[in-house]
């Protein structure tokens, strides 16, 4: 039975009414997550205790998610399993026993432009709004992204922030959260270098073509440059780090042949 209050309540412009839940009926108080909600067009849900963007075994979990150990109830959100139906808000209930759907988001209603808050872990004060219209649970991709100011850092499954790979980095070839530039792609450490020219001239005999690939560490093939182009043999010399000098026996014809160098 509700208590009848007969009077005015004055707060002074201090004291607050807190913690009240989502009205349900007309004449409900409505707090203020519930009011920019509506003004809005979206659902807000209780704050999540940590996100996952990769895939989390639901029957399984582990005690920890995003490096955060987890207590009984925690709220979690997972964006990244890789079946996408399988994404939403989840309560956890122990490192071996099923995660359970949140009672806030199970239905297609709730769903329908969800936005949670993260408070722990790599995305701690980042939200995310849930993008698919009406979806049925179960059967239709849910898809959380990025929602306000604050954006995470972006991989595979979120959109978000990316931050540049040094050249060192590109050169070890071992970061898997960062961008290439063209200007580093270009400078890799690893990348195969190629020079190509056609030789030939009916007198000499050696030729030297110059490469400035910068190393002496590159493979040849010289091949006629007509015909069936097929490879042929001659004298290899790598003369310095950016030139190779190749000998005849009888002096090749105009451009007879071409040579690749790669390094």
């Amino acid at each position: 039975m509700a208590k009848q209050i007969l009077s005015n309540l004055d707060f002074n412009d201090v004291a607050k009414v807190i913690n009240l839940p989502d009205p349900t009926d007309a004449q409900d108080a409505a707090t203020k997550a519930y009011v920019d909600a509506a003004i809005e067009g979206i659902n807000w849900k209780t704050s999540v205790d940590v996100a996952a963007i990769t895939n989390v075994t639901l029957s399984a979990p582990g005690s920890t998610i995003d490096g955060i150990n987890l207590n009984a109830n925690d709220r979690v959100l997972l964006m990244g399993q890789t079946d996408k139906t399988e994404n939403g808000i989840y309560i956890y209930n122990g490192p071996s026993i099923a995660l359970t759907r949140a009672n806030d988001a199970n239905t297609t209603e709730e769903l329908n432009e969800a936005v949670t808050t993260v408070k722990l872990g790599t995305y701690a004060g980042s939200s995310f709004r849930q993008t698919t219209v009406d979806p049925v649970i179960g059967s239709d991709d849910l898809v959380w992204d990025s929602f306000g100011s604050t954006v995470p850092p972006a991989d595979e499954n979120t959109a978000g922030i990316l931050e540049v790979a040094t050249q060192a980095e590109v050169d070890a070839g071992v970061v898997d959260d960062k961008i290439v530039t063209p200007e580093k792609l270009n400078n890799w450490a690893g990348r195969k270098l190629k020079y190509d020219q056609t030789i030939g001239d009916g007198s000499a005999t050696a030729i030297t073509v110059t490469h400035n690939l910068g190393t002496k560490d590159v493979v040849v093939e010289v091949y006629r440059n007509s015909g069936n182009y097929d490879t042929v043999e001659c004298d290899v010399k790598r003369l310095d780090d950016n030139s190779v000098q190749f000998g005849f026996a009888a002096a090749p014809s105009a451009d007879q042949f071409k040579v690749v160098i790669i390094g």
